[in-house]
This record gives structure tokens, C-alpha cells and sequence, in this order.
């Protein structure tokens, strides 16, 4: 009786009625629940009403979970198993198509989810993917296929799924496996999906304070992407906000040596030398204030070299020149020698007028800009800088000038 009851049962799911043989074997399993053959027969019939258009509203919700696990039950080694000759005569159809299915369903979750940024729908991706990579990885334990043991693309589809998921513990998960195996994608073609494992493990441990694990993901990053920058560029902010002043300059130098032409960088680099300098910590002493401000100068020139007309830049490499006016300035109150005080103050006045240009530069391009709203604050700080530039050199009218201008910035700059 139960050789003719599994002949019906096959011969519904040659026919593709599933409903049906779905009725019949769940009834031969309840009498015979380690069968090995029925529950290879069952496998393919739940497989079938999740996918056919036909059933798929009668289809349990697990029904490819239940697919799955009714395959390895029935498998078991793969040696001894009796469905194994029907498994060999699917040519191991039975198994491998539940990887395509959990795949396409986890795709499908993705895009849905990507259209409503539903959390849920992330999870429900993410699940999927799961589940094909581990019917993946089974076939492959079974020798029937050469799936590898990081199937790259899957696995970067379930970290990224996760992380929209708000799912930290399977995104580290999935990340670490890609980024262990120093993955970086295909060697011709378009890898740039593959730098995220890396950017996102090395923001999450600058987030919990990990600093060898920091240092790991980012110098993996410098070696399997050079030409990203943001393993170079977020190291700096990094030391910085541990008050870490050698090493911030350390990552700048590392950063403008690997992307020489980039003006924001090097404004950066100098920008963070002169706050460090002039608007630091109270009581800080800095020992080598000459030679970080010989580096500043160095970044500023090739800065303005590449973008003459920047305006960051121009304001800044004015501010250079004045402050150091300034320091010589104090410094040559202090002296008593007539001669010494004179040329001091010569070198400070000199120091002044090659502020000048700069500033005025920077005040140029503004108003070429035509006079626009979101450019008021940068014009009155550079109109400010010049009336301090002009009241150190003493040209009084130049004060009137430049003090005029700056009440007059608020009625000139209304566009948008």
C-alpha cells in the first residue's frame, strides 16, 4: 500500500498539481514521518507551491522552510539515503532550486523594502538571504556544487539588508566574513559595492571606542583600496577627537601624500594646524609651532596653486600671514634694543602686507559670486580681517574703508 501511495503522490507532482499532492503526502508522513523518499517528495511539492503563480496563496508562509528541511531529513549523509536516486535523477534540482527561490524572495523583500524604508521588510530581505546562503553552503558540503565558502555576492547582500535592518550583530557577522577574506569584488568591472564592509566595520568600532579593531579595518582598507579616500581621510577627525595632535597631523600628511590634488584636504590639513595653534586649549604648550607652521604654509600654497580663486583658502592663507604678523609684533614690544625692534617690526609689517592679497582675493571672488546670501558671513569675516590687517599697518583710511564695507554687507548680499 505505501509503494502505490508514493506512486500517487509522484505522479501528482510529475503533473504539477501540488494542492493535491500536497493533501496526499502530508497524510503519508503523519503515518510515516522518517520516510525518506515521501519527505524528498515533499520537499519538491512545497518548493512548487511556493513559486507556481498557480498556489502560492495556498502555500504555508514556511512552506520553503519547510522544503528545506523536509530535503535534508530525506538526504541525510547523501550515501544511504533511499531518495537519493530520485535526487541524483533531479540532478539535485530538488535542492538547488530552493537556493535560487530564498534568493529572488530575499531580493524581492530588498527592493519592496527599499521603496518604503520599512525596517521590517529589511529583516524579512536579510532572512531570505540567509537561507540561500546556507542552502548554498550545503550543497556545497554535499559536493554537488562549488559554491565558495564566502559566496561574496549573498553574503554582501545579507550585511547590506541588515544594516538597513538596524541588525548590528548579523551585519558585523556578514561583514567580518567578506572582510577576513579580503574580498574586494570582481578584478575587472565596477568593485566599488565591496569597499563597504570595510567603511561600515571601521565607523562601527570608531563608535565603540575599539582602537585595534580601528586600526585593523582601516589599514585593510588602505591596502585592498588605495585610491579610497576615506580610510585616508577619516583618521584624522579620529585622533583629533582623542586630542591625539601628533598623530591628527600624521593621518593629514598620509592624506594629502595619497591625493595630492586635492584642495579641501589640504585647506583641512592647514585649517586644523592653525586652530591648533591659535584657538587650542588654554595652558597647552606647543613645542614645534615652527615647523607646523611651515607645514601650514606648504599646504596652503599648493592649495591656492590648484585653486587660485577659492575663497576657504585665500581667507586662510591671509589669516597665516597676519597672525604670524602679530606674533612678530608682541614679540618685538618685548625688545629693547632700538635696532632689533626696528627690524622686528619691519618683518611683522611685511608679514602684514603679504595678507593683503590674499584677503582681497578671497573678497573678489565673493563679489563675483554676485553678492549672495549664503556668502554674507564669509565676506564680513574676510572685510573684518582686512580692516585688522590695515589698523596694524596703520593706514587709517584703509580702516574707513574696509570698516564701511562691512556695514554695508548686509543691504549688498540679499540674493539667494
Amino acid at each position: 500500500m505505501q509503494a502505490q501511495d508514493l506512486k500517487s503522490i509522484k505522479s501528482d507532482l510529475d503533473k504539477k498539481q501540488y494542492d493535491k499532492a500536497k493533501t496526499e503526502v502530508d497524510s503519508y508522513l503523519a503515518k510515516s514521518p522518517d520516510d525518506a523518499v515521501a519527505l524528498y517528495y515533499k520537499a519538491k511539492i512545497y518548493e512548487g507551491l511556493a513559486t507556481d503563480d498557480r498556489f502560492k496563496s495556498q502555500a504555508p508562509p514556511d512552506a520553503l522552510d519547510q522544503a528545506y528541511e523536509a530535503a535534508k531529513k530525506a538526504i541525510g549523509d547523501g550515501k544511504t539515503s533511499k531518495a537519493m536516486l530520485d535526487v541524483i535523477k533531479d540532478n539535485y534540482a530538488g535542492v538547488f532550486n530552493l537556493y535560487t527561490d530564498f534568493y529572488q524572495k530575499g531580493a524581492d523583500a530588498f527592493n519592496a523594502a527599499a521603496q518604503s524604508n520599512d525596517k521590517a521588510k529589511f529583516a524579512d530581505a536579510m532572512n531570505n538571504f540567509i537561507k540561500a546562503d546556507s542552502v548554498g553552503q550545503y550543497t556545497a558540503r554535499m559536493e554537488w556544487s562549488k559554491i565558495a565558502a564566502v559566496d561574496t555576492v549573498l553574503v554582501l547582500n545579507i550585511g547590506k539588508a541588515a544594516i538597513n535592518a538596524g541588525n548590528d550583530e548579523v551585519t558585523i557577522a556578514a561583514f567580518k566574513k567578506l572582510t577576513d577574506a579580503n574580498i574586494t569584488g570582481p578584478k575587472e568591472g565596477d568593485n566599488s559595492g565591496y569597499v563597504l564592509p570595510y567603511e561600515w566595520l571601521l565607523q562601527y568600532y570608531m563608535k565603540q571606542k575599539d582602537d585595534a579593531n580601528v586600526m585593523k579595518y582601516d589599514d585593510l582598507g588602505k591596502k585592498l583600496f588605495p585610491h579610497v579616500d576615506y580610510f585616508y581621510a577619516v583618521m584624522p577627525d579620529y585622533y583629533n577627537d582623542k586630542k591625539n595632535y601628533p598623530a591628527t597631523f600624521a593621518a593629514y600628511n598620509d592624506l594629502v601624500t595619497q591625493f595630492p590634488d586635492s584642495v579641501s584636504y589640504r585647506f583641512n590639513y592647514a585649517n586644523d594646524i592653525f586652530g591648533y595653534v591659535y584657538n587650542g586649549e588654554e595652558g597647552v604648550t606647543i613645542s614645534n609651532k615652527d615647523s607646523l607652521m611651515r607645514v601650514m604654509g606648504e599646504q596652503l600654497e599648493k592649495a591656492h596653486s590648484v585653486a587660485p580663486n577659492d575663497v576657504l583658502t585665500n581667507w586662510l592663507y591671509s589669516q597665516y600671514y597676519y597672525n604670524q604678523g602679530v606674533d612678530v609684533r608682541d614679540s618685538a614690544s618685548k625688545v629693547k634694543d632700538a635696532a632689533t625692534k626696528k627690524s622686528m617690526t619691519d618683518r611683522a609689517n611685511d608679514l602684514f602686507n603679504k595678507a593683503i592679497p590674499y584677503a582681497q582675493a578671497g573678497l573678489t571672488a565673493l563679489e563675483n559670486n554676485g553678492y549672495k546670501k549664503a556668502d554674507r558671513s564669509h565676506y564680513k569675516s574676510i572685510v573684518d580681517l582686512m580692516e585688522r590687517i590695515y589698523q596694524s599697518l596703520n593706514q587709517n583710511d584703509k580702516v574707513k574703508q574696509f570698516d564701511a564695507l562691512y556695514d554695508e554687507a548686509d543691504k549688498k548680499f540679499v540674493n539667494e
